[in-house]
Order: C-alpha cells, then sequence, then structure tokens
C-alpha cells in the first residue's frame, strides 16, 4: 500500500523505488548496444569516406601524372635507418587530398634530420609529424590522434596512418608467431600471388604484385599505372585498412609505413594474442606477421577498390580469394564477397 507522509502526501516505499530504478537499470542496458552501434555506424562511414578521398587521390595523382602514385627509397647514400630521404606515396598524394598547403612545406633536398642542407632548421620534421584528419579511421581511438613515436627506421614522433596501399599477397618472411610466405615455385591454380613485376619471386615489400609496394630498391618497374591492373580495376584493391598501435611500420610520410600485404590474413591475431598471453600492442614490431591490413571495425575492414569504389571485407574472408583480390596481374581475377 502506498505509505502516507505526515503531512498527507503520498509517497513511494523503499521496494518501489528500487524497482524503478532496476527498471530503469534494464532499458538503459537494452538501449545502449543500440547507441553503441549506432555510433560505429557512423564511425563506419566516416571511415568510409576516408578512404573513398584517398582512392579518388590516387586517381586525379594518375590522370596529372599517367602513373600512380608510388614510394621510394631515395638517392644515396639513403638507407632504411640513416640519410632518411625516403617518401611515400601518401606524401606524394597530399596535393590532391586537400592537403597542398601541407606539399608545399616540403624540402625535397632534405631528409628527416635536425637541418636541411643549407643549415636551416628542416621543416620536413614539422611536415612528416603532422596529423591529418583524412588518414585517421574514427573507430580507433588508440592512434594517439595522428600522432606517434616508436615508429619503426627512423627515431621520433611522426604522423600516422589507419591506410596502406596494397603491395600484393607474395610474402617471403615469418616469424614465431606466424608463417604465410608464399612459395617461389606455385603451381595452378595458386599461381597468382606470383604475379608480375617479379614472377617467381616473393618479395612482396620490393616487388609486391599489388599495385604499390615499399620500393626499397628504387625499382622502374615498381611504378604502375592503370594498365597494369588487368585483373579489372573492381575485382583489385587499391586502399586498406591499418591499426597504427599495431604495427610500428605504419606512418605516414615514410615509404616503409604506407604499404601491406595480403599475404598475412586480415585482422590477423596469433595464438599468444588470442591467449592473451601478450596484446597486439606488445607485438608491434613484429613486421612479418603484421605488416598487414587490420581494422578497428568489429568483423572486418573497409577496402578501396582501384575502381574508387569502398567495401567492407568480412575478416573471414577464404585466404587465396583474399590474395587474388591483392594481385593487380594474377590472371585470375575473383569476385567480390558478398
Amino acid at each position: 500500500m502506498r505509505s502516507v507522509r505526515r503531512n498527507g502526501s503520498a509517497g513511494f516505499t523503499l521496494v518501489e523505488l528500487l524497482v524503478v530504478i532496476a527498471i530503469i537499470g534494464v532499458l538503459v542496458a537494452l538501449l545502449l548496444p543500440a547507441v553503441q552501434a549506432a555510433r560505429e555506424s557512423a564511425r563506419r562511414s566516416s571511415c568510409q569516406n576516408n578512404i573513398k578521398q584517398l582512392a579518388l587521390g590516387m586517381h586525379n595523382y594518375h590522370d596529372t601524372m599517367n602513373l600512380l602514385p608510388f614510394c621510394y627509397l631515395g638517392p644515396a647514400p639513403s638507407t632504411y635507418n640513416a640519410t632518411n630521404f625516403g617518401k611515400s606515396w601518401i606524401t606524394m598524394t597530399l596535393p590532391y587530398i586537400e592537403q597542398k598547403p601541407l606539399y608545399d612545406q616540403i624540402d625535397w633536398r632534405a631528409d628527416l634530420n635536425a637541418t636541411a642542407p643549407d643549415g636551416t632548421a628542416n621543416r620536413n620534421i614539422v611536415v612528416a609529424g603532422t596529423p591529418i584528419k583524412t588518414l585517421l579511421c574514427p573507430s580507433d581511438g588508440n592512434n594517439g590522434q595522428g600522432k606517434m613515436a616508436g615508429r619503426a627506421n627512423v627515431g621520433g614522433t611522426w604522423g600516422v596512418n589507419n591506410y596502406k596501399a596494397n603491395c600484393g599477397a607474395n610474402w617471403a618472411w615469418s616469424s614465431s608467431r606466424g608463417n604465410f610466405i608464399t612459395p617461389t615455385g606455385q603451381t595452378p591454380p595458386d599461381e597468382s600471388v606470383l604475379a608480375p613485376p617479379l614472377p617467381n619471386n616473393n618479395n612482396g615489400l620490393d616487388g609486391g604484385n599489388g599495385i604499390i609496394c615499399r620500393n626499397g630498391g628504387n625499382r622502374q618497374d615498381a611504378m604502375k599505372g592503370f594498365p597494369f591492373i588487368t585483373d579489372g580495376l573492381s575485382n583489385t584493391f587499391a586502399i586498406g585498412e591499418a591499426v597504427p598501435a599495431w604495427c610500428t611500420h605504419t606512418w605516414w610520410w615514410w615509404f616503409n609505413g604506407t604499404t601491406a600485404t595480403c599475404a598475412i590474413p586480415l585482422n590477423y591475431k596469433p595464438p599468444t594474442v588470442l591467449a592473451r598471453t601478450e596484446t597486439m600492442e606488445q607485438i608491434a614490431g613484429d613486421w612479418p606477421i603484421n605488416y598487414s591490413f587490420m581494422s578497428r571495425h568489429p568483423g572486418g575492414g573497409q577496402f578501396a577498390m582501384c575502381d574508387g569504389s569502398v567495401r567492407f571485407i568480412p575478416e573471414n574472408i577464404d585466404l587465396l580469394t583474399y590474395r587474388r583480390l591483392a594481385t593487380a596481374g594474377g590472371g585470375i581475377p575473383v569476385q567480390l564477397p558478398n
């Protein structure tokens, strides 16, 4: 029975109040997943727009140069860990993704040392350390808001990227946490993973059979145009997602930080991570198993195709199908999964 206070007004009993609180708690619990799903849907849509802008930037670069943007180590005596003249395909694409003012600040004579050749402060350090919103997936809350330390090859804190170009599916390296080496003597129907420019070679870093490789050897045949993509623009990956905290080879200025292979499965996590004895952050330097595409979106990752369209690829995609979608001229085109 409703209790009556001394002044004559009706009130709630303690039991009634607890029931009301419990009902509110249940309603909040029911609504929370829906709210989280709506937020993730909005973040995924924003991510899709980012990756599409990058793909369109590639197309606009190609329209101007008749060539896809490419990575290069730089002139001698450049090395991976010293002179640092290397530049990435993203650096070259800056004017085509509404970053021309940043691009215009680059000193192409200078590396990433403290001073430029004329003794002045090297503005490339400032440029390379600049966060770029278009390169950041809003679902990744651990990307340092676009600027992170601990990047591979060169000390310092640099601008990072949640998107990388597809370097293909031929791969020659493994670690104790995983082995995804592609043989150099494949026979049909698997030879698509060993397409040009280096037939029967699994150096997917510098001679990847995708559209843009690391190109540490400054190879001329690593500079490609759309005619190279004989498997079809709509059937070949151009750009996919990356997680900077899970791979130290991820920073947008650097030729060795902007490409990924499909030899390694999408969103691959080694047994140690699945068993929770290690985290992906702890093994971020294990590049033979994380120089790959990975995403913070549940269930898969977003990819821009070479025709500029964007598709969400499920992480349980058949590995051979996934690899064939990465090869530009394997001769065995495949259809995207539904």
